[in-house]
């Protein structure tokens, strides 16, 4: 996946770690449940306490504290007259002996509970009864398609309160009508599209006194021949996109054929050979198959995702507290939250994961007395109130419990409603736990966060899995400038008071591959996000690590604090939970570098599949996160403009990529988040892809309008997914073929991807400041430079040109420099002419290439300033 969960903004959180360590030590103590008072007295070492080998000293409050070295010193016939009645008692688990303190083990799948219990919410239990069931949902609960097309279904139960509940048996599945064929066992089903018919109810799912049923459209199996027939649907929601402009095109970008889909998604347009075929629709991201197999693959099924800011909304309120087995009234609680990302969080924007930046003040220490945060993040000490958090959801799937929602199946086919999992981890941080360091220049303050979480038993996970909530459109998306600090969370924060929380149990280790390289140095972090993947949801976060690659910068993580070997990184989760169980696990490992001096960003991911959580805080059986990472696609170049430009023809994209890639994507965004996807071979992408050009009134969304014809960001990203071949035509077209395994399933299928995002050249004046500024003769000017390096070829992509028009002596003087004012910083200082000067005179800042041409499309700013 793509690097994703978005970690720039996960760093917030560890950089306010770092800035309350100056603090000081206070009174700190750990207790576990049930179990005796600490003894009394003081004490400088282990030795002052009863036994050194059941207590140690705590030299921060000089008292002695229960504590172990194995699992065993956690034992009542070990401890004798010092037992822990929360580790002895009847029916539990007993402890584990983690980072010293004897902590309630925590039960990860059913079978660590015998062959008659169930494990549910990190317990062992009897398993419930389908009796409890009184209401279910299946997903998906619409699908449109041709005959050929196998769907996995699954159903979700809940009983009379709402909350889920995972069955071991008692749930049957039914064909209702011979549009489809298959069968279910327990929670999933499996059925294929077979006899065609109009939507109706065609899979039943019956458990308890619940009843649930997906509906279904089949296509007619024949295509006419001389062309493709095209099926348009909502990714998240399977259903069917009308009025979507499907658009054949040539091999140079030209259009060919144009036709709108009907009620059903679908179409047919005329075409043969090696076409590029382009859904667009204005509330949906575009997509393209670029030179698709016309007359391979004739019938073809295209999955949209919706426009991320057109609509915002989600759930509010104070974050959820946890008791947790140790407190401290000096103890520095924080919490993230979020709803579940389906998908690629690429087709997401940033405020989409965690929320929108806002300032929040810091509860204690030294330095800044505020910080930016995303809006699910919080921070409080212990014994005060939680503060208020909001965490934005993608629009999805919702049923009549919603208020405020009337028309369900409208609401949810214009955007206006989703369901996710809602999560939240948080934790009480001992200050004396805290990295030393103060935000020292050079520090990441993800890293700090990623080495101290693992290292640390007070980590909860808390989930709500079926979290409903409304969007509504963004204040200013129509001016194309969406304001999202102006939305509005109907719904409130879905965490019951009484919801369980779950401490991340977990510690293990990872070994990550050899770190891949960009612009000549290996990437300098590594991140572990330990996730659950659910169906209809999306991924949810259970846990996290992190290390750098600084000591030395060669191709192996350094060696962690605990573990003493390079290469292996320290991860801390929780088991999957509240309905949660029985999902695949996954480890989402990422390799992440500092934005480069031309703004671009590079990152490469591996998806591990994980079979489930262990306890192995030594990292003794180092979990394999795979062969290798695939390399940057750091030689992708676009030429945004129509005509020939540095050997590339118009709206051409190149880029040689990994030879273990299954295929490329192309992804345009607008200011706006509006998105254009391209889907192409390695093959292809490695010859030249063109970009098709939009028909006539469509947007074209490789430009930002707001940007005044600037060229919109861009990334590209090369994927590996299972059962799609390198082999020339197979990678997208057999993604999107209408029997294969579908566009809304890449993120399932995905077991690697790089990533690059370019970066867009900018420039803007720092002085002067404004029109109209006196400058006296012959004084300096300074310009701004971003997403471009300044220096000549190859390692430099030009200068700054600045050209005076007007006044006396200035008009047609020509500034140039290439070189910044420091290193790593983007400006550039110009000495205007001695003999300039004259009212109303005219400064124009333009981007050049390193033959002095300037950029296309045009990079430029302008100051009119006056000089006496």
């Amino acid at each position: 996946m793509s690097p994703t969960p978005r970690f720039s903004r996960l760093a917030c959180l560890a950089c306010v770690l770092l800035c309350v360590s100056g603090c000081g030590a206070m009174d700190e103590g750990y207790s576990v449940p049930g179990g005796p008072p600490p003894p009394s007295g003081f004490c400088a070492v282990d030795q002052d306490c009863p036994d050194p080998d059941l207590f140690i000293c705590d030299t921060t409050t000089s008292r002695c504290e229960a504590a172990c070295r194995t699992r065993e010193d956690c034992r009542g016939e070990r401890r004798g007259l010092h037992a822990l009645a929360v580790c002895d008692k009847s029916g539990g688990m007993g402890c584990q002996c983690d980072m010293n303190r004897c902590v309630p083990a925590v039960c990860a799948t059913d079978s660590d509970c015998g062959e008659d219990g169930v494990c549910r919410d990190g317990a062992c239990g009897p398993p419930p009864s389908a009796s409890l069931a009184e209401a279910c949902e299946v997903t998906p609960d619409v699908v449109v398609g041709s005959p050929g097309l196998s769907v996995d279904f699954r159903v979700w139960v809940r009983d009379a309160s709402g909350r889920p509940v995972v069955l071991r048996d008692g749930i049957a599945w039914e064909a209702l009508t011979s549009s489809v064929v298959g069968s279910g066992s327990g929670a999933a089903g499996t059925f294929v599209l077979a006899e065609p018919a109009s939507e109706h109810a065609a899979v039943a799912v019956r458990v308890g006194r619940a009843s649930c049923q997906a509906r279904v459209t089949v296509l007619p199996p024949e295509v006419p021949p001389g062309g493709v027939r095209v099926v348009v649907v909502d990714a998240l929601t399977g259903r069917p996109v009308p009025l979507a402009l499907v658009a054949v095109s040539d091999d140079d970008g030209e259009l060919t054929g144009a036709l709108v889909t009907n009620a059903e998604g679908a179409t047919w347009v005329p075409a043969s050979g090696e076409v590029g075929l382009t859904a667009y629709h204005p509330d949906y991201g575009y997509l393209t198959l670029a030179r698709h197999d016309a007359s391979r693959f004739r019938d073809v099924r295209l999955a949209l995702r919706r426009n991320p800011l057109d609509r915002f909304g989600g759930v509010q309120g104070t974050f959820p507290a946890v008791d947790q087995t140790f407190t401290t009234s000096t103890s520095l609680r924080m919490g993230l939250t979020g709803l579940s990302v389906p998908g690629l969080p690429s087709e997401l924007s940033s405020e989409s994961l965690l929320g929108p930046e806002r300032e929040v003040a810091l509860p204690i220490g030294q330095g800044p007395s505020s910080v930016s945060l995303p809006s699910g993040s919080a921070l409080w000490l212990t014994g005060s109130a939680a503060p208020e958090v909001a965490a934005p959801g993608i629009a999805g799937v919702c049923d009549s419990s919603l208020p405020g929602v009337g028309d369900v199946e409208q609401a949810i086919r214009s955007g206006a409603c989703g369901t996710r999992t809602a999560w939240a981890l948080t934790g009480a941080v001992p200050l004396k736990e805290l990295p030393l360091i103060v935000l020292q220049p050079g520090v990441d303050p993800l890293l700090q966060l990623g080495r101290l979480l693992p290292g640390s038993t007070g980590f909860y996970s808390t989930l709500t899995r079926d979290a409903r909530f409304t969007l509504a459109p963004t204040p200013g998306i129509g001016t194309g400038e969406p304001d999202l600090s102006a939305v509005e969370y109907a719904q409130p924060l879905p965490f019951a008071p009484d919801a369980p929380g779950v401490r991340l149990s977990f510690p293990f280790a990872v070994r990550v591959p050899p770190l891949p390289q960009y612009q000549g140095a290996y990437l300098a972090r590594a991140y572990v996000l330990a996730t659950v993947s659910v169906p209809g949801r999306g991924m949810v976060p259970l846990g996290l690590g992190a290390a750098a690659n600084v000591s030395p910068a060669d191709p192996n993580t350094d060696a962690d604090a605990r573990l003493g070997r390079p290469g292996q990184v320290a991860v801390r989760m929780a088991p999957a939970h509240q309905g949660l169980e029985g999902q695949p696990y996954r480890l989402v490992v990422t390799a992440a570098g500092s934005q480069a001096s031309d703004g671009s960003v590079a990152t490469s991911t591996l998806v591990v599949g994980l079979p489930g959580p262990r306890f192995d805080p030594e990292g003794h059986q180092p979990v394999d996160a795979g062969v290798g990472f695939l390399a940057i696609p750091e030689s992708a170049r676009y030429n945004f403009d129509g005509d020939p430009y540095q050997g590339l023809e118009g709206r051409e994209l190149k880029a040689t990529v990994d030879p273990r890639a299954s295929l490329v994507r192309a992804e345009f965004s607008t200011r706006a988040g509006r998105r254009w996807t391209v889907l192409m071979t390695p093959d292809d992408t490695e010859d030249g892809v063109r970009v098709p050009r939009p028909p006539l009134g469509v947007e074209d969304r490789t430009y930002d309008s707001v940007l005044l014809g600037g060229r919109s960001r861009l990334h590209v990203e090369v994927l590996r997914a299972s059962g799609l071949a390198r082999r020339e035509g197979d990678g997208p077209a057999v993604l999107a073929a209408a029997d294969g395994p579908g566009m809304e399933r890449l993120a399932d299928l995905l077991d690697a991807i790089s990533v690059l995002r370019l970066g867009r050249p900018e420039v803007v004046w720092r002085h002067p400041e404004a029109d109209g500024q006196r400058l006296a003769r012959g004084s300096a000017v300074r310009v701004g430079i971003s997403g471009f390096r300044l220096g000549s070829a190859p390692t430099g992509q030009g200068a700054v040109r600045v050209t005076l028009r007007g006044g006396s002596g200035c008009e047609g003087q020509v500034l140039t420099s290439a070189e910044p004012i420091a290193p790593g910083r983007g400006e550039v200082e110009l000495e205007l002419p001695a003999e300039c000067s004259g009212l109303d005179v005219t400064l124009v800042a333009t981007l050049v290439d390193s033959d002095g041409d300037a950029l296309r499309p045009l990079v430029t700013a302008t100051r009119r300033v006056d000089i006496p």
